[in-house]
């Protein structure tokens, strides 16, 4: 007799790539609830410098991370770490990488920003250590951690098995746009989301280490520590 666990399991392994769009559309949802819910508990979606903040980051981290990245991607389709691109081979290189990602992703920011004829400049501010450590732990462990292993870690290899590398890249970085849905409005922003698929995609290539995409993502994302957001 047939274990029916066992048997939903092997579909996971034997459809990893229908699996990955599952994972996308659930985290497009997860992400959306997290903004509506840090709108309504905080009346901004800057950074507050407050342990309930704190809490309420650390709880959205361990849903994304526990039930997207380790239950979804390395449980279900019995994909190993080394697989998604964590590897201590050719990290000098990879970390070089993921600094000139980190500087292409904010000249991607600024481009984009010309374009949309944005004409005011950004507010600068002097954050807090509380603020940079807040802000580095959301940084590193939700978009760096969690877009990464699913984006450029999971779905761009699967990809990459059925088409040309260069096209796989675009693919992830198409999917990688629109699952900001309901995240971004501007269809500029959605530009540049776009254009910062194919950066970080590149930087993953067909199967380097991650760890350069995830130091240029956590880095980029740095930024709003001073940068209050409107």
């Amino acid at each position: 007799m047939t274990n029916p666990s066992n048997d939903s399991h092997r579909w996971f392994v034997e459809h990893p790539l229908l699996l990955g769009v599952i994972l996308v559309v659930i985290f497009s949802v997860l992400r959306f609830a997290q903004t509506v819910t840090w709108r309504i508990l905080f009346s901004t979606l800057d950074f507050q410098s407050s342990p309930q903040f704190f809490l309420f980051i650390f709880v959205w981290v361990v849903i994304l991370s526990l039930g997207l990245i380790v239950g979804g991607i390395v449980w279900l389709p019995r994909f190993s770490w080394l697989q998604l691109g964590w590897s201590r081979k050719g990290l000098p290189k990879a970390i070089g990488l993921g600094l000139l990602g980190f500087v292409l992703l904010s000249i991607n920011i600024i481009v984009w920003g010309m374009f949309k004829g944005a004409s005011e400049q950004p507010q600068l501010m002097m954050p807090s250590l509380s603020r940079v450590l807040i802000v580095a732990f959301f940084a590193f462990s939700q978009p760096a951690w969690v877009e990464e292993n699913l984006y450029r870690g999971y779905l761009q290899p699967l990809l990459s098995r059925r088409m040309y590398i260069w096209l796989a890249i675009i693919v992830q970085a198409a999917i990688f746009s629109l699952a900001h849905i309901g995240y971004l409005s501007n269809p500029y922003d959605f530009g540049s989301s776009f254009t910062a698929g194919l950066i970080l995609g590149s930087l993953r290539g067909r199967g380097s280490n991650i760890v350069a995409p995830f130091l240029a993502h956590g880095l980029f994302w740095m930024l709003t520590a001073f940068m209050p957001i409107a």
